[in-house]
């Protein structure tokens, strides 16, 4: 009889459940049809608890796939009038990068972004709360999706940037300056394409350059090299090896007979830059 009594209150609470509230449940959480409505029978119609249910169920599925590499993935940005924002999401495969459920984690990654005061190199510089809110997220993606995600950077500045996304959001490159943009944008573009390490020869740490120094040094000697040429030899040598890993010292990919630096108009600076890939 209890049975009886339960199966006829379920079919009830099921009955009563509204397709708008499917919809609305589906909407906030991009979860599966199927799944929004068992949580809102569970939940007894609340929407709130609902949401509360499928998101312990996505930590629980997130927690099984953990450990599943996450090779694929996109690069987004966006800015909101003063500040300019960076994600990197990671996942499993091409096809859930295509996939709405996938790229609408962005703008609710975004949302919880702005709520963060001040600029953010890496994920390292967000709060706590802010880490759980995007886990939270993150976790519910992976339920929804069936695979693991993951975030696999983030950025937020106030500066004056120029963001570049090369098609297919693989690569975004960030430049900070102060000039034109347009100046800004062909360096953004050098940055996506050739990956530099460092914005000028200053950057490159000291203990690299000594060390490419030292072997020069020995090459020259055994290949005797008078003693008061050998110093401008290993500078031209350091030089030109880091040639292709500073900004500033690279050939411009639109003219390979120019350096980058010799395109910078006067009184342009650039102060830092990013470059973000999947």
């Amino acid at each position: 009889m209890q049975n009886h009594v339960y199966i006829l209150s379920l079919y009830y609470i099921i009955m009563q459940i509204d397709i708008s509230l499917v919809k609305q449940l589906r909407d906030a959480t991009f979860a599966p049809l199927g799944d929004c409505k068992n949580a809102l029978v569970e939940a007894n119609g609340d929407l709130e608890l609902a949401q509360e249910i499928l998101r312990k169920k996505g930590i629980a599925k997130a927690g099984k796939k953990a450990d599943r590499e996450t090779n694929e993935g996109l690069i987004k940005t966006h800015n909101d009038g003063s500040r300019t924002y960076v994600v990197k999401l990671l996942c499993e495969t091409d096809f859930v990068a295509k996939n709405d459920s996938f790229l609408g984690l962005f703008d609710k990654i975004f949302d919880v972004l702005k709520s963060v005061s001040g600029d953010v190199e890496s994920q390292d510089d967000l709060p706590a709360d802010v880490v759980e809110k995007i886990n939270n997220l993150i976790a519910e993606g992976i339920a929804t999706t069936g695979e693991n995600l993951k975030l696999g950077g983030v950025h937020v500045t106030g500066s004056k940037v120029y963001a570049y996304s090369h098609p297919g959001d693989k690569v975004v490159s960030l430049v900070y300056h102060n000039g034109d943009d347009n100046v800004a944008k062909e360096l953004a573009l050098q940055i996506a394409a050739l990956n530099p390490d460092y914005l000028s020869f200053d950057e490159v740490p000291a203990d690299e350059k000594a060390k490419l120094e030292a072997q020069f040094t020995e090459e020259l000697k055994a290949a005797g090299k008078p003693e008061n040429m050998i110093a401008n030899i290993v500078k031209g040598k350091v030089d030109k090896a880091f040639a292709d890993n500073v900004l500033l010292e690279q050939e411009y990919i639109r003219d390979g007979g120019k350096k980058v630096k010799e395109i910078l108009p006067a009184g342009f600076e650039i102060t830092k830059f990013y470059r973000f890939s999947v």
